[in-house]
């Protein structure tokens, strides 16, 4: 992998679009099964508050987060 792909190769750019539109897309698909969790990066703090929530009311978490997510071991201690 080239350190700043996108900015040495266009098509490299235009699949980074493409693939941010596909995520939102896919993101918003989720919320309306899900709830509002944010943006699913995570920095984001809505994002935060609702895996603490399922936590804090321990629920099960849904397929959509990722177990390997480092922060999900810490937010899971603060519930």
């Amino acid at each position: 992998a080239a350190n700043h792909a996108e900015s040495l190769f266009p098509h490299v750019a235009a699949a980074s679009i493409v693939a941010k539109v596909e995520r939102d897309r896919t993101i918003e698909e989720l919320k309306r099964e899900y709830g509002d969790f944010g943006s699913g990066y995570p920095s984001d703090p809505k994002t935060r508050r609702f895996i603490q929530q399922l936590a804090s009311q321990r629920r099960e978490l849904p397929p959509i987060v990722r177990r390997s997510w480092k922060t999900l071991d810490k937010l899971a201690h603060l519930g």
